[in-house]
């Protein structure tokens, strides 16, 4: 069992953004975000995990093990599709399958902003049952299937209504 905690996102943190964004599940599931360069990782970080907090109060979170190893990432997105702030969550490889998601996860929707929000959904490829059984035991609901990409493949769409 690993001892995780969640960090913000900061500048030097461009190495490993660029190898969760680039490894095979990442671009099966999620998507290719076209974050290539140790820049395009910085303006990544830039968006995804500061200017997000800024704008919205909510983003996304290093997650790190005690030792302060970046393995993954969970936040809160503020989806133009979507009226309602979504959850995310991506590990490095060698970790998923291991509960880290499920526990960072939780220790994110424990913080009092995250509570204060009231409802949350979460989206994820119809093909990727261990994000769904994730979310599953974080008490989000499956309530159908949406399109939000230009890709316009349906997503599996979950609700979270008891925070």
């Amino acid at each position: 069992m690993f001892d995780i905690h969640l960090r913000a996102g900061q500048p030097g943190d461009e190495q490993f953004i660029l190898s969760l964004l680039n490894q095979p599940s990442f671009i099966k599931y999620i998507g290719d975000k076209q974050i290539k360069t140790l820049a395009q990782a910085q303006h990544y970080i830039q968006q995804t995990f500061i200017n997000s907090h800024q704008q919205f109060g909510f983003g996304s979170y290093v997650v790190c093990l005690a030792d302060g190893t970046a393995i993954g990432m969970v936040g809160l997105f503020q989806r133009d599709a979507l009226a309602i702030p979504d959850l995310g969550f991506a590990l490095l490889a060698e970790y998923e399958g291991q509960g880290i998601t499920t526990r960072a996860a939780g220790l994110l929707l424990a913080k009092t902003h995250v509570k204060a929000l009231g409802v949350l959904v979460a989206i994820t490829s119809q093909t990727n049952s261990a994000s769904q059984k994730v979310l599953q035991k974080l008490g989000f609901e499956q309530v159908g299937d949406v399109i939000i990409n230009d890709d316009h493949q349906p997503l599996t769409l979950l609700l979270k209504s008891k925070l």
